[in-house]
């Protein structure tokens, strides 16, 4: 007999095993409910916890990144990738172009894609900006500390 937390240990080190019985007497850990002053405020801001429906609207002052002089745009080949990441590569974008949470580029810059594993099995979608990184001006200013902000507060 082995517990559920074992069984996840065994299939995160891809161990291999023939038979097993499962004690499904143990609960999943409950969740505390929140205070009622926290559901009464995420109620009155719900609007502030909805899912994004599309890119920020414009504003007065765009954003930009500043390159170093001189620097050329560049265009990496994209990782390979296997079958089932390309699948989820284009599910996701095809999702968020959907959505209206991406719109198409056209930036003479092209970084790779590349997936994170997350707990739950699923893949987190990284864009690797290493090269954009290396061209960039980084901004270099002292942070205040947190002493004076809360005195400021």
């Amino acid at each position: 007999m082995i517990s559920l937390q074992e069984l996840v240990q065994l299939e995160k080190q891809d161990a291999i095993w023939c038979a097993m019985e499962v004690d499904i007497s143990e609960q999943p850990a409950t969740i505390m409910p929140l205070p009622p002053e926290i559901q009464a405020l995420i109620q009155q801001f719900s609007s502030l916890f909805e899912e994004p429906s599309g890119v920020p609207p414009n504003r007065s002052n765009s954003h930009t990144i500043p390159l170093i002089a001189g620097a050329q745009p560049f265009r990496l080949r994209p990782y390979r990738y296997n079958p089932t990441q390309k699948n989820e590569i284009e599910a996701q974008v095809s999702k968020l172009l959907q959505s209206g949470m991406i719109q198409e580029s056209h930036s003479p810059f092209a970084s790779p894609v590349l997936f994170v594993k997350k707990k739950d099995g699923s893949f987190r979608m990284c864009i690797d900006y290493r090269e954009l990184n290396k061209l960039t001006i980084k901004n270099r200013y002292p942070l205040p500390r947190i002493d004076d902000l809360f005195d400021q507060l």
